[in-house]
């Protein structure tokens, strides 16, 4: 295992980026010599553009990001190490705040997701603005709706990441600049639509004729505008689906919209190729399963064999559970692994403890080389699912599922078209086909079905170095803790 570097914004809310320091809520200055001089010939713009989705990809993976922490916390893997804030967010029960302060020694979880996404956006909205003020891609300008699309995209899921993970943001664009104060952060349902937005920008520009570099994406092919445009779809359903902090805001999404979107989505698995930890590698994945880190909590194991335990009791005579005889879900065999024994430390929490791990990325985390799903197929088909269980089409739902994941690869029993079945069947490929890829997506799913543990945070704050920059003063504010459980911010209730 190997750590990725993250682009990191300074104290000051700027970034180094091609040797130019940028105010990340400015919008792009043509007559600073630094944006000048980087943004003024169409090759170069085009080589800052081919590194964009790189620096999303690392904050999102990385281990310096959020990922692993929002996999314990929804209680789809279990560590009890306090490496990247795991046993701060998997301690039970959730009395442990998030700590927002600027001393805390995994403060850097929450600042690096957030200044990754910044950073691209920042970068983005300076390609965008070269280009419409005139420099040309390529000959004619050839190449320059390629590159729109792409900086449009980056927008799109810079901004779709944060409305997921964090309670509020600073939207800007090439053209829009922003006060940098605490009150001009708008909530995370604006930034959601702003991130849509920016989404069905880069949507229409896919409609032109382009091929993107594998590399750019780390993918094993070159990609056309008509499969860049379904993954610019299936990043926006997944927005729409996945930003409901509860079953409020569940009831209050566009499933109509999260349909168009989803039906026009991928049709075979978004993979990113891991090159040997050299400049694509899903680090938290490799962490959240790698032998004696994270493992199977038994919230998943026990949705794959009903008779193994829910939950491991606090206790020192808990019985370690034998292996499954005959789970339901086939994939507790092909993609997880029994184990005997736990090495978590006991006096973090028994709770912590599981009798399985997964498995199924094992070939690929020996030397990092080969390919791991950003977002699969399955996640879709989900999205799609979901979208006609909650318009009625119960039927449509069903079919959906009963031709997906749970049957091919689970061999279970095909769902009935019954709106809380599919609810629950939904909820079980998200748990177990998902595992891992993606990040924060069982978080997000628990979430929006008050399923997250009471008093487990709902979305984090605005990251103590950024409330620094703001000219606030400590105590930041946070949430967290069963006694502020407010349904909001904080989760109120809990599958236990």
């Amino acid at each position: 295992m190997k750590k990725v570097s993250l682009f990191f914004i300074a104290t000051s809310l700027s970034v180094a980026m091609v040797g130019c320091k940028k105010n990340l809520l400015d919008v792009p200055n043509e007559n600073d010599p630094d944006f000048a001089k980087v943004y003024a010939k169409g090759e170069d713009v085009q080589n800052v553009a081919a590194g964009l989705f790189n620096t999303i990809y690392n904050g999102e993976h990385a281990f310096g990001g959020v990922q692993m922490m929002l996999g314990v916390a929804s209680d789809n893997v279990t560590c009890s190490h306090g490496n990247a804030g795991m046993w701060h967010m998997s301690s039970e029960p959730r009395d442990l705040a998030w700590d927002n302060s600027p001393s805390y020694a995994n403060r850097t979880q929450t600042k690096g997701t957030y200044d990754a996404m910044y950073s691209a956006i920042s970068t983005a909205n300076n390609v965008i603005k070269a280009i419409n003020d005139g420099v040309q891609i390529g000959d004619g300008g050839a190449g320059n709706n390629r590159v729109l699309a792409v900086a449009r995209f980056i927008q799109g899921i810079g901004y779709g990441n944060l409305a997921l993970v964090f309670d509020r943001g600073h939207v800007v664009d090439e053209t829009k600049t922003v006060e940098p104060t605490f009150e001009t952060a708008v909530p995370y349902k604006d930034v959601a639509a702003a991130a849509v937005a920016f989404l069905d920008k880069a949507i229409e520009l896919s409609g032109n004729s382009f091929t993107i570099p594998k590399e750019w994406f780390g993918t094993a092919s070159d990609i056309s505008n008509a499969d860049f445009k379904k993954m610019c779809n299936t990043m926006a359903a997944r927005i729409l689906s996945y930003t409901p902090r509860n079953k409020t805001d569940l009831a209050a999404v566009n499933w109509a919209k999260v349909k168009t979107y989803a039906d026009a989505g991928i049709t075979q698995d978004w993979n990113v190729i891991n090159d040997a930890y050299a400049t694509w590698y899903d680090e938290a994945g490799d962490y959240l399963t790698f032998p004696g880190w994270g493992k199977t909590d038994m919230y998943v194991v026990n949705l794959m064999d009903p008779t193994q335990p829910q939950h491991w009791d606090n206790l020192a005579s808990f019985p370690h559970p034998p292996p499954s005889v005959a789970p339901i879900d086939q994939r507790l065999n092909t993609d997880f692994e029994f184990t005997a024994s736990n090495n978590f430390r006991p006096d973090r929490g028994y709770f912590n403890f599981s009798n399985y791990r997964n498995k199924r990325y094992d070939a690929l985390y020996v030397a990092g080389i080969g390919a791991k799903a950003e977002v699969m197929k399955a996640e879709n088909d989900l999205l799609r699912a979901e979208a006609r269980a909650y318009t009625a089409d119960l039927a449509g739902a069903a079919a959906i599922i009963n031709a997906g994941t749970r049957v091919t690869r689970g061999n279970m029993a095909p769902v009935a078209a019954v709106l809380n079945d599919i609810i629950k069947a939904i909820h079980h490929e998200r748990h177990v086909e998902l595992y891992t890829t993606g990040m924060g997506l069982q978080f997000f799913e628990m979430r929006k079905l008050n399923l997250l543990q009471k008093g487990t945070p709902l979305h984090m704050p605005l990251p103590a170095a950024m409330l620094q920059v703001l000219r606030l003063n400590p105590p930041f504010y946070t949430f967290g803790t069963v006694a502020k459980a407010d349904g909001t911010g904080t989760s109120n209730a809990g599958w236990r």
